[in-house]
């Protein structure tokens, strides 16, 4: 999965991700690990690959983060911002 990034425009403030969802007008803000999961799925990514690149950079185990991202996904899919 990647981001629809020919329908969304972004900028980045501080650790905060504003993005816009051109078709519909939304704004939704990302922040903290959210930030950085929004930046991984700039390229085509895998769920394992996602849960394996957060481990590696934040004190989390496997278990929390992919709960965490597949909550995160969930919203994605919802705003319409994946492919």
């Amino acid at each position: 999965m990647r981001l629809r990034s020919s329908e969304i425009s972004t900028r980045v403030l501080g650790d905060e991700t504003i993005v816009l969802h051109l078709p519909t007008s939304k704004y939704l803000t990302i922040n903290g690990v959210g930030s950085r999961l929004f930046e991984l799925l700039a390229e085509e990514r895998s769920v394992d690959e996602l849960v394996s690149t957060i481990v590696a950079e934040y004190e989390v185990d496997a278990g929390a983060a992919r709960r965490d991202i597949d909550g995160f996904l969930t919203g994605m899919r919802t705003a319409q911002l994946l492919q």
